[in-house]
């Protein structure tokens, strides 16, 4: 299995690496350009008995921290936009959110209100069916791997590249043991941009609120 998801984030890397050549502008590695299909374990399971990520509320225990107040993952892949309230964006000085598609699920990005280059996307890491627990299996792929909880939910920031000395950020949230979601940013200007995961780490706060109903 561990080789099946090597080569699964090798496919996604160079994948990534044919969209830098064929787009104009950005950062390399930022989370405007690349798109979520580097995420490791983010390939379709071989195993056709794996549950669906919407599911999983429980289930075998993996290398994650197992979460305790698991939340059902349709209330993120249903529609990504909507894990971030109207008051949450305000709060966050964010703009109206665009929704997209990418290979691990849907995805949403916002900008920021000061700073138009400045964004914040949160993907549903749909298509990794052990959640958390897929990114906790290959941590010696990352350039960074750095394990806290947010909200009461386990977490970890992890990137395949380590840019966050220039804006970008990656954090992923375990809301179930089968489902987690990637909470991102692209800050290319203002006071953040040398230190953007408290950016990340204080919207996934919001992110886990607005789901649960907070």
């Amino acid at each position: 299995m561990g080789t099946q998801r090597f080569l699964g984030l090798t496919a996604a890397a160079l994948a990534a690496g044919a969209l830098l050549a064929g787009c104009g502008g950005g950062k390399e590695g930022s989370a405007g350009n690349i798109p979520t299909a580097t995420v490791p374990g983010g390939q379709p399971p071989a195993e056709a008995s794996d549950p669906p990520a919407s599911e999983g509320t429980g289930g075998a225990a993996g290398s994650a921290p197992r979460v305790s107040s698991p939340v059902d993952a349709e209330k993120v892949t249903g529609d990504v936009c909507a894990t971030l309230s109207s008051a949450k964006v305000s709060e966050l000085g964010l703009t109206d959110p665009t929704p997209r598609d990418s290979s691990t699920g849907p995805t949403c990005n916002w900008n920021f209100t000061e700073g138009a280059t400045n964004r914040l996307d949160i993907s549903a890491q749909a298509k990794n069916p052990n959640g958390l627990s897929d990114i906790y299996d290959q941590k010696d792929e990352f350039a960074y791997f750095e394990e806290l909880e947010v909200g009461g939910y386990p977490a970890v920031y992890a990137d395949i590249t380590d840019a966050r000395s220039s804006g970008d950020c990656s954090l992923y949230v375990g809301l179930n043991d089968q489902f987690a979601v990637r909470v991102s940013s692209t800050l290319s200007s203002g006071p953040d941009e040398s230190r953007p995961c408290p950016v990340v780490e204080k919207a996934a706060e919001a992110m886990i609120d607005t789901v649960k109903g907070g």
